[in-house]
């Protein structure tokens, strides 16, 4: 219990963390109360979470990246106040590399998620109509971090694959700039 963890903390200074229960296969939610800890199962259909990666919006509610054990699919999963609600970001089948996923809200607390699939680094948003998906670097890496400027704007770093060498990729507000660190 408590792989792949990812760590946020509220305006009121409570943690909250996401991680993989390998016994049971789910996605499950810690968050620290004021005095005790509460811990749910988000997501238990099938072997998922993981690995996980969570961010709070401005209300204090939890979204969640993470993606499945069996099939490799990447999912969202946020805390509306009431319930949660689920998305697919790709899948079935996409193949999401085990790690380097990484969930940021912008000030909007519109969803981004840096990630991989069998080598491509890619970059999601979540849109009205669904999640858009681009790839930043095809067939070459893995271990991908995401940053949003003020302006909302996507920051990646990543590793290449045979040379190991870090990348820095940044939206310019027209395109992707890439370049080796």
């Amino acid at each position: 219990v408590g792989e792949a963890s990812s760590l946020a903390v509220d305006a009121d200074g409570n943690a909250h963390i996401s991680y993989y229960d390998f016994i049971r296969g789910d996605l499950k939610y810690a968050r620290w109360t004021g005095s005790a800890w509460s811990i749910e199962i988000v997501d238990s259909l099938g072997n998922v979470g993981y690995f996980t990666s969570l961010a709070l919006d401005g209300a204090g509610n939890p979204h969640i990246g993470y993606h499945t054990l069996d099939g490799r699919d990447l999912k969202y999963a946020r805390w509306t106040g009431t319930s949660w609600t689920f998305e697919m970001i790709e899948g079935p089948g996409a193949n999401v590399g085990p790690w380097g996923l990484s969930l940021k809200l912008d000030a909007a607390d519109t969803a981004h998620v840096g990630y991989h699939t069998g080598g491509d680094i890619k970059y999601a948003r979540r849109a009205p109509t669904g999640w858009q998906i681009q790839v930043i670097a095809a067939a070459t890496g893995s271990e991908v971090a995401l940053a949003l400027d003020a302006a909302g704007n996507p920051h990646l770093s990543f590793q290449t694959g045979l040379t190991e060498d870090v990348r820095y990729a940044s939206w310019n507000g027209t395109a992707w700039v890439i370049e080796t660190v």
